[in-house]
């Protein structure tokens, strides 16, 4: 009977212990999930949606205590795990929504569960190709550009984005963006002797800048489409003014340059004025430069000629030609006719010293007399009786003269009563 009995204790000792661990597992609960761009905006991930690989996954709090109690990262595929005590009720944060718009942010839970996080942001994708038969659409055959497309700005949040991305052996390319404003830039591939191709829709990236803005757009589709430029600018007019035959050491002279894209590729003109001798007071403000070389300050497009004045101070006497010379490129791209470049355009003007003379004095004025003075100039200096003229005035002497005369009939009738 003991012996039985021990048996009995043993196995429900031991049945006991075989329990144990699958209560301790009823004693935590697992919450695991997936985040990824949904490019399609239907909660679901489907083939070709990128995942959010090492993203700052999602943060847990006690709903009881309303205390976080974990954090966790997604790894390299873009899944989290988190294991939590059994008991409370819990809250799973994802820590991206601050950045994305999402259909759900946060989901509460006491249990196991599966919950995936879709992403909503910002969408950017393309070709970048070489448009050989430039009918906008990339061709089989039409070679793929490798060269590195960029993408820069800020989240709503304020956080600095950065990336770039290579397109594929097809010419797609594509980025997966937080909410925010974005500046999508390509290359310069002038070295390639590729340029951008002219806009034939809303999808082409702006021929001019090389940029796009990406703002409120949630998908964006961008088109890089380059071609084999023939670049050509052409100097077709030169004016002087004012136009004489012959100028001075000194004079100010306005010179006029017409230039012409006559390409079929955007860019900036730029060209040295040859000529005489001279200080550069101004020049418009349609170009930057200084020593006589110029650059246009906005590109110029296809077809399009813009006027350059240059104001000159002649410094030195010589007869000489003056023209321009137009840089044979645009923006880095072969000119391809280097007959229309300014040379055709030369004049000659003839510039001389100034010269120096002595005004004579003028008949008008009297000579300087070298005579003696005469009676006659003396009478002449005086006044209508012939008299000389002393300088002062004959009125004071009559006054006197009347008070002599009043004095001396006063003591005569002084006397007279005396007598009497």
């Amino acid at each position: 009977m003991k012996k039985q009995f021990a048996v009995t204790l043993t196995a429900g000792l031991l049945l006991a212990g075989a329990g144990l661990p699958a209560a301790a597992q009823e004693e935590t609960i697992t919450v695991e999930g997936l985040m990824f761009f949904d490019r399609n905006g239907n909660e679901a991930h489907d083939a070709g949606e990128p995942v959010r690989a090492n993203g700052p996954g999602v943060w847990v709090t006690n709903l009881e205590s309303n205390e976080k109690v974990t954090e966790v990262r997604t790894d390299v595929n873009g899944r989290y795990r988190v294991v939590l005590p059994k008991g409370p009720r819990y809250m799973v944060i994802n820590q991206d929504k601050a950045d994305f718009d999402l259909p759900w942010g946060a989901r509460p839970t006491d249990k196991d569960m599966t919950l995936d996080f879709p992403l909503w942001g910002r969408f950017v994708e393309g070709f970048s190709f070489v448009d050989a038969n430039g009918d906008g659409v990339k061709q089989a055959d039409e070679k793929a550009t490798t060269a590195e497309i960029k993408a820069s700005g800020k989240t709503r949040t304020g956080s600095q984005v950065d990336v770039a991305t290579t397109p594929a052996a097809d010419g797609s390319y594509r980025f997966d963006l937080p909410v925010g404003d974005y500046t999508v830039t390509v290359p310069d591939l002038a070295r390639q002797e590729l340029a951008l191709a002219k806009p034939l829709g809303a999808n082409d990236i702006d021929w001019l800048t090389g940029q796009v803005n990406v703002g409120g757009d949630r998908n964006k589709r961008i088109d890089v489409r380059y071609f084999a430029p023939k670049a050509d600018v052409a100097a077709e007019e030169l004016t002087i003014s004012p136009a004489k035959d012959t100028y001075t050491v000194g004079d100010q002279i306005d010179v006029r340059v017409k230039l012409t894209n006559k390409g079929d590729v955007p860019g900036k003109l730029s060209f040295i004025l040859f000529g005489p001798d001279g200080n550069v007071l101004s020049h418009s403000e349609n170009v930057t430069g200084a020593n006589r070389e110029y650059e246009t300050v906005a590109k110029v497009l296809p077809g399009q000629s813009v006027v350059v004045d240059v104001k000159l101070e002649l410094t030195s006497a010589e007869t000489t030609e003056i023209w321009p010379v137009a840089r044979p490129w645009i923006d880095g791209h072969k000119d391809v006719d280097r007959r229309n470049q300014g040379v055709q355009l030369k004049k000659t003007i003839k510039i001389v010293e100034k010269t120096t003379t002595t005004t004579p004095p003028s008949s008008s004025e009297p000579a300087a007399s070298t005579t003696t003075t005469t009676t006659q100039a003396v009478a002449k200096a005086g006044n209508k009786t012939g008299l000389a003229s002393t300088g002062a005035s004959p009125l004071g002497f009559l006054a006197l003269g009347s008070v002599l005369v009043a004095a001396g009939l006063s003591a005569l009738f002084v006397a007279r009563r005396r007598r009497s």
